[in-house]
């Protein structure tokens, strides 16, 4: 069952047009996270943990990734800006 909503979503993400890599890479490591949090929906991640599995290197681009990946309907986004706390994301 997990296999068939990972298959989901990858295939959701390699079919969206117009995606940059930056944005699929932040997505792959939420699906990553998402994993590690045994499926749950919805799940926590910290920007830390989704900078380092994406390689992204800036903060502006770690935000102009979650703001696309949230506008093309692909996740919901809940902040916590707390340092400890993980924001909440729902998958779509």
């Amino acid at each position: 069952m997990a296999t068939l909503k990972m298959e989901y979503y990858l295939e959701r993400i390699v079919k969206e047009k117009g995606l940059q890599p930056s944005r699929t890479a932040v997505f792959l490591a939420m699906l990553q996270l998402w994993k590690e949090q045994k499926y749950s929906n919805p799940f926590q991640i910290s920007r830390r943990k989704i900078m380092k599995l994406s390689g992204i290197k800036s903060i502006v681009t770690y935000h102009t990734c979650i703001s696309e990946l949230k506008d093309r309907g692909i996740v919901e986004y809940k902040p916590t800006y707390h340092p400890r706390m993980g924001s909440e994301v729902s998958l779509k």
